[in-house]
């Protein structure tokens, strides 16, 4: 009877623990995040929605649709009833020129649907790594504020029979309480960046939330082997603007007006049917087809210079970002090779000395201290790394995979 009670009191304890863990578990990794982000982005859905209503504009030709009319006339024979039919057709290379504006319009939106899309995708990467850092401070904070409360139980042993170990105690019992301070601003940043993620997935359940880590991304280089995507979006930008600016010079070309007319006749006027082929005269008001003219040169001119500026980007800026990578991916390296593993090592060595002297307070109390300041400054880097090869990316404007 004894072992089988014993055997339960097990069973219980260990689903009650089963049981915290699923209720807990809510995590989220950066994979799962940039997934949930392409399928719920209230931003990329208005990006799509835009890109297909271009698509749609770009269908088919745009001809005015005729115009029929009845017609009653009253003469001394009586009603001469009749009807009229008539078209207006632009001249024939407006047509063609006009659908060619709408299809370059409409790829030179596809492009920039690309890039804007992937500047999405770039941003709600840097929530997420933000989200990250705020979690992973939390967590150091917490730790510090766990092993600082042993520290002050070994302080007040000391500070039984040293003047001084009573000056430490209460130095460590006013970090604590301002750690306090700390944790709460560190809980309200955790609250705050979670809500972001929200921005760019809607139904996310951030109670609970706990991000994975991922893995460094490699530093990038200054050599392309593909076209940015801001230069692309810009060269078809430029390739509409031209194509509109050729069809408004059309502008002074006449079109065509087609009617046709034809009453019944009565008593007193026969049956009579009447085809007119008319012109348009634009020229005549000349000043009209002249500002159009105008407005898609200022157009087309606005593109050369965004392509221009595209393609010249801020080689300078792009440069100094490449260094600073490179350097902080250096410092990571270090950080998880050396600094960290030392730093443990001397953590694990302390925790074992028994503490009974004032220098040794002090040792025990700088080398947690030092250990949980490494950590905190291997987050700020991590972050930093990748937020740095976003503005990168942003600056070449480079299809994310």
């Amino acid at each position: 009877m004894v072992m089988r009670s014993q055997l339960f009191m097990i069973f219980i304890f260990l689903m009650g623990h089963f049981e915290t863990a699923l209720a807990g578990s809510n995590s989220l990794n950066l994979e799962d995040f940039l997934k949930k982000v392409q399928t719920q982005s209230p931003e990329i859905q208005i990006e799509m929605s835009i890109n297909e209503e271009f698509k749609a504009k770009a269908q088919g030709i745009r001809i005015s649709p005729p115009m029929v009319g009845l017609m009653n006339m009253r003469d001394f024979g009586g009603n001469n009833r009749g009807i009229e039919i008539t078209q207006e057709l632009p001249f024939p290379t407006k047509i063609s020129k006009e659908k060619e504006v709408r299809e370059l319009e409409a790829k030179a939106q596809s492009s920039n649907f690309s890039y804007k899309k992937n500047e999405i995708f770039l941003e709600a990467k840097k929530v997420y790594f933000e989200f990250w850092k705020s979690f992973e401070t939390k967590k150091v904070l917490d730790e510090k504020q766990a092993w600082l409360k042993k520290h002050v139980q070994l302080s007040r042993s000391v500070a039984r029979s040293d003047s001084a170990g009573q000056i430490h105690l209460l130095a460590s019992e006013s970090e604590l309480d301002q750690l306090d301070n700390e944790i709460l601003e560190a809980q309200s940043d955790l609250i705050e960046k979670s809500n972001l993620l929200k921005t760019f997935v809607p139904d996310l359940q951030i109670e609970s939330l706990t991000p994975e880590a991922w893995s460094k991304s490699t530093t990038i280089s200054l050599q392309k082997s593909r076209k940015s995507l801001l230069v692309e979006a810009k060269e078809n930008d430029l390739r509409a603007a031209n194509s509109n600016r050729d069809l408004k010079k059309q502008s002074y070309l006449p079109d065509l007006v087609l009617r046709y007319r034809a009453y019944n006749g009565n008593d007193m006027t026969p049956r009579s049917e009447e085809v007119m082929v008319g012109v348009t005269l634009p020229f005549l008001f000349f000043w009209q087809p002249q500002a159009e003219v105008s407005e898609a040169s200022a157009r087309q001119q606005r593109a050369e210079a965004e392509l221009l500026k595209a393609r010249i980007g801020s080689e300078s800026q792009l440069k100094s970002l490449i260094e600073k990578s490179k350097s902080l991916s250096k410092q990571l390296d270090n950080f998880k090779d050396k600094l960290i593993p030392r730093a443990h090592k001397r953590m694990k060595l302390v925790e074992n000395l028994t503490v009974r002297t004032i220098e040794a307070l002090d040792e025990h109390r700088m080398v947690m201290l030092d250990y949980l300041d490494l950590r905190q400054k291997e987050i700020n880097a991590k972050v930093e790394f990748e937020k740095l090869n976003i503005e990168i990316l942003k600056l070449t404007n480079t299809q994310e995979d």
